[in-house]
């Protein structure tokens, strides 16, 4: 009975956590749906799912996929989009939160950034085919997302140089790599998903390409932008929050 009984408060205190967080994660998404490129869901989840582990954070996934067709309509290709994309990120940032290597994180950080800075110099030596005005707009958040991954870089190899501090700062970087990589793996998701969802034509399936690349970038600058400055606060919540109804700590 005492089993039980534990268990069952476990299951309910699951489903509060649950319940609020896809609760605030439709939220969020709704208030931002009227802009260009802005986005909170994001960095939600990546703090929910490092403070709270893998478990929470991809029924919490799960759960925002579904239940927000009930307020942006169903689109077959968007949710099978979501379950993919949102659970595999829910499982990264909640083994992030586990995994404290300070060597595994410098290399996985590195590799992500210098992918995403070649992509970067990719595209602006080999430039899109759009109208001048919007190969314009591509160069210019191509060369604001390149300084930001590199000054991303020095500024985390001048903390490990440092060696007495800035622990905290480093694992801010390496959690906004994540969430930069995972934003463009969620646009080239959605290039392959869709086209052949629908049966496109390697035309048309270009110019979806080309229609999703260009929301990508202020997304992508959106999610190093709100993770540097919002990773730490919301962690701190999660993590007092946690503490106080939840002594067993985090959880896979």
């Amino acid at each position: 009975m005492k089993k039980l009984t534990s268990y069952a408060v476990w299951t309910a205190k699951d489903i509060a956590y649950i319940s609020v967080m896809t609760a605030l994660l439709i939220g969020g998404q709704f208030a931002l749906s009227f802009t260009y490129g802005l986005e909170i869901v994001t960095v939600l989840l990546l703090c929910f799912s490092y403070v709270f582990g893998v478990r929470r954070g991809m029924l919490t996934a799960t759960a925002f996929s579904l239940l927000r067709c009930f307020v942006f309509g169903f689109y077959p290709t968007v949710l099978i989009l979501y379950l993919i994309y949102y659970n595999m990120f829910a499982l990264l940032c909640g083994l992030c939160g586990r995994i404290k290597n300070e060597t595994f994180q410098g290399v996985v950080f590195h590799l992500l950034f210098l992918l995403l800075m070649a992509g970067c110099a990719y595209f602006l030596m080999q430039p899109l085919a759009v109208t001048a005005l919007k190969r314009q707009f591509v160069q210019i958040f191509f060369c604001v997302l390149f300084c930001l991954f590199a000054a991303a870089l020095v500024g985390y190899d001048l903390l490990f140089l440092k060696k007495d501090g800035g622990k905290t700062l480093q694992t801010v970087l390496f959690m906004t790599a994540i969430a930069c990589f995972s934003t463009v793996c969620f646009t080239l998701i959605d290039d392959i998903v869709t086209p052949l969802f629908f049966g496109y034509t390697s035309d048309a399936a270009y110019a979806y390409f080309i229609a999703s690349f260009l929301a990508m970038l202020p997304q992508t600058a959106c999610s190093f932008a709100t993770v540097c400055l919002l990773f730490v606060p919301i962690t701190k919540i999660f993590d007092k929050f946690l503490k106080t109804f939840d002594k067993r700590g985090k959880l896979c």
